[in-house]
């Protein structure tokens, strides 16, 4: 018998994707790969001085915690076929039921689930499924599962019922999307389940989102002007007009993520000194960041000063952009054990000038948020809470104050005491061709001093308290190209295609970089590629292009930089659906629809039952 599985389940702690129909929903940037597994991070360096923050307790490293915060990357999941639950009794709302789960033969991944058992929760109910021959089980070791349990039917009927009457006011079949590693592979008919469920025959538990119901302008990228514009919760730095403290503010989100009474950092320290990292180079995994020195003139000399010389975070030039639902990149599926809901991310754009002549410019900042929510019945009501915006007038006051309730429960501090500053941001990001060409992608983290240094700048030494300059998600220095990168992704096929990779910090030499630079955004090949002769498996290059920061930004798609601009411009990539032939070899061609397939899973999650999202693979988390 195999070792039991459900403790790897229960436990983890990693991030990963959800998926529909057993398929990857790999969207968004997500957190560069773990090190636990690599060299053990030494206690916390001192900082400087001037930058040290003072913790009365005279241990800030213990104070600011030491959980690993927001990591990527996973062991395999198992690829789940079919799901179905048998009534035992008439519907209710805890009928006994015996659940039936079989995986995909087809999978190689799941032959590590073979003859063992997996532990999966539906709200409070823990259900152990057996593929071991007990317990109910009929057959050891053919990937049908089974478990004993309770299943609220009467949640089933009503979904059913919302199903039946989206469908009488379309005009067109409902369908729900399919994706595969980001690449929309098929759209499945929708039709409502008859809503008997007579006792003893198997009723099919499916991963159904109704996409026609969630408005993305409302609901996930949220762009309008009575918006980013609100007087109450954002300031303008153009025109001076707005709450300077309003709780959607670049001096609000930054104080908060400061936490002075817990650090001993002030706001305006703790800005000032990640300003600092463009003026002085930083090594990061043994690569340098170069400065971009033109920081001084641009925007550290212009920015509005306190009278004691500092800056003055209330006149910060940064002006909201957008304010953007990432639910997508919810974390450990809560069907195998607690999970997180995703991300919460702020877009903000440098200005530049004064009066008439103030404008936003290409330098974006990107607060990127972990939403810490445990269990699925949690985040199922934060994702009904998302998709109650999709019935609220975009901009009007019931739906500002609807989204400033959704903010707060990932901007404000004291909300992730096990993460540093008791913040739940993961990272924040930057995207610049202000400063400097070409355009540059760099990423910045509160240190952690379990997280193995390398994977901060070294030189200078991350502080305690602060962003520092941190490597970038899934993407090698440029210098490995003809390399390190063919032998990784030849040597990693399986895992790259499955979505069980993690860009490690090291293979053969250092490999993961500290900065993404995207030099041409319509390069043909795109950087990331060698010929077939290099790289046989034509998909695994692929795949690991379009995961890299640059890739995604540039020229695994043929986009230009970002996919939100800082004037607000959707790329095309989330624009709708984008066809793109492969940039290296011409063929195949591709569909990607990113907007979607967020639609599809926000429905999904806010309205299905909690089991649906057994239906998983491991993908990793990517722009």
């Amino acid at each position: 018998m195999k070792t039991e599985l459900s403790l790897l389940w229960k436990h983890s702690r990693k991030r990963l994707p959800f998926a529909l129909l057993a398929s990857s929903l790999a969207v968004g940037c997500g957190q560069p790969a773990p090190e636990t597994s690599e060299t053990p991070a030494p206690s916390a360096p001192q900082a400087d001085s001037s930058a040290q923050a003072v913790d009365p307790s005279g241990n800030l490293e213990v104070a600011l915690g030491t959980t690993l915060q927001a990591l990527e990357g996973d062991e395999a999941r198992p690829v789940v076929e079919s799901l179905f639950a048998i009534p035992q009794g008439a519907a209710s709302k805890s009928t006994a039921t015996v659940f039936q789960l079989r995986l995909k033969s087809s999978r190689l991944e799941n032959e590590a689930f073979r003859g063992g058992t997996l532990s999966m929760a539906d709200g409070a109910q823990q259900l152990t499924f057996r593929d071991d021959g007990q317990g109910g089980d009929a057959v050891a070791g053919d990937l049908l599962f089974t478990a004993s349990g309770t299943f609220d039917f009467v949640a089933l009927q009503t979904q059913q019922q919302r199903i039946a009457q989206a469908q009488s006011q379309s005009q067109t079949q409902l369908t729900t999307a399919v994706f595969e590693n980001r690449q929309l592979v098929a759209t499945v008919p929708v039709t409502a389940l008859s809503t008997q469920f007579p006792v003893g025959q198997p009723v099919p538990i499916q991963p159904i989102g109704l996409a026609s119901l969630v408005d993305p302008a409302r609901s996930l990228i949220i762009r309008a002007p009575g918006v980013v514009n609100d007087t109450t919760r954002t300031y303008d730095p153009c025109t001076g007009v707005g709450n300077p403290n309003g709780k959607w503010t670049f001096n609000y989100l930054m104080t908060e993520m400061a936490n002075q009474p817990f650090t001993g950092v002030a706001p305006t320290t703790f800005v000032r000194e990640w300003l600092r990292q463009w003026e002085q180079p930083r090594t990061i995994n043994g690569f340098v960041n170069p400065p971009r020195t033109s920081i001084a003139a641009n925007l550290i000399g212009p920015w509005p000063k306190l009278s004691s010389g500092e800056l003055n975070l209330a006149r910060s030039p940064f002006k909201l952009i957008a304010i953007v639902n990432r639910l997508d990149l919810a974390g450990s599926n809560p069907a195998y054990g607690a999970g997180s809901a995703g991300e919460g991310r702020f877009i903000f754009a440098a200005t530049t000038g004064t009066g008439s002549s103030c404008y936003t410019v290409p330098f974006l900042v990107i607060l990127e948020y972990g939403v810490d929510k445990t269990g699925c019945v949690n985040i199922k009501t934060y994702a009904q809470q998302w998709q109650a915006l999709s019935g609220l007038a975009l901009g009007s006051a019931a739906y500002n104050a609807a989204l400033e309730a959704l903010t707060e429960q990932f901007a404000k501090r004291d909300l992730s005491p096990r993460k540093p500053n008791r913040s739940s941001i993961n990272q924040v990001r930057t995207n610049d061709d202000w400063l400097a060409h070409p355009w540059e992608l760099r990423e910045f983290r509160l240190w952690n001093g379990s997280i193995n240094p390398n994977s901060y700048s070294t030189t200078p030494p991350p502080a305690l308290g602060l962003l520092n300059s941190h490597t970038v998600a899934q993407t090698p220095d440029r210098t490995r190209q003809t390399s390190l990168f063919p032998a990784y992704v030849n040597a990693n096929t399986g895992p790259i295609i499955a979505g069980t990779y993690s860009v490690p910090l090291l293979t053969s030499g250092t490999f993961r970089s500290g900065r993404a630079l995207v030099t041409n955004p319509v390069a043909t090949p795109p950087f990331w590629s060698l010929p077939a002769s290099a790289i046989p498996n034509r998909q695994a290059r692929h795949v690991f292009s379009l995961n890299t920061c640059d890739g995604c930004h540039g020229d695994e798609l043929g986009t230009n930089f970002t996919h939100v601009s800082w004037t607000g411009a959707l790329s095309p990539f989330l624009s709708g659906a984008l066809t793109v032939p492969d940039r290296a070899d011409g063929t195949p061609v591709r569909t990607f629809n990113e907007v979607l397939a967020r639609q599809t899973f926000l429905d999904q999650m806010a309205n299905q039952s909690c089991l649906t999202t057994a239906f998983v693979t491991a993908a990793p988390s990517v722009h």
